[in-house]
């Protein structure tokens, strides 16, 4: 089996979807063969190049004004008539996360995957779309407060591994809405003193 995976994060390291591919390769366990590819640092044909012959294709992006970040898009746009001569019976599945408590802000962004697949003749298989985005890092993924998104990938690891379709799931993290927002404020004012000093 071949997995391929692209990472639509702007940030070329420490980015949480770079974590979130780290989490989900531990989940998927050494077997499959795995194509990783960046979509910020690599050009379009060099992406569909290395996808070739893939079983599967995850996506793993953070939200940008509530949909896929510019570089991703324009892979998506450039790709469509390429990519299904690449990987014609790939399932397509993808991972969304954004800084707000509420995954529901990630919708628009995977029905845009879904067109994509629509679009290039493939399969959707799953869409995780991730609240909570900036404690993915700060956090092991799969313990508080990010036990729900581990519980969420390792379903979705498992449904990858078996070519499977499923509903699309929103993930929040596993603390009430109130102590992320002050976690957050927290941490954003430690930061503007870090930078003023």
């Amino acid at each position: 089996m071949k997995i391929g995976v692209v990472n639509g994060s702007p940030r070329k390291r420490g980015s949480a979807s770079e974590n979130i591919i780290g989490a989900l390769r531990e989940r998927l366990g050494k077997a499959p063969e795995y194509a990783l590819c960046s979509a910020m640092s690599q050009s379009g044909r060099e992406i569909v190049s290395a996808l070739l012959g893939c079983d599967a294709l995850i996506f793993v992006f953070p939200l940008y004004v509530d949909g896929v970040p510019s570089h991703l898009l324009r892979f998506l746009e450039e790709s469509q008539g390429q990519i299904s001569g690449a990987v014609p019976a790939a399932v397509v599945y993808a991972v969304v996360n954004n800084g707000f408590y509420e995954p529901a802000q990630n919708i628009l962004a995977v029905n845009t995957l879904k067109s994509f697949c629509v679009k290039s003749g493939l399969k959707w298989g799953q869409g995780v779309c991730a609240g909570g985005g900036g404690m993915i890092g700060a956090r092991r993924i799969g313990r508080s407060p990010l036990k729900n998104l581990g519980m969420a990938l390792d379903a979705l690891a498992e449904n990858v591994l078996q070519l499977k379709t499923a509903e699309d799931r929103l993930v929040k993290p596993d603390i009430s809405r109130f102590f992320y927002l002050c976690a957050a404020s927290v941490s954003m004012m430690f930061h503007m003193v870090k930078n003023r000093l």
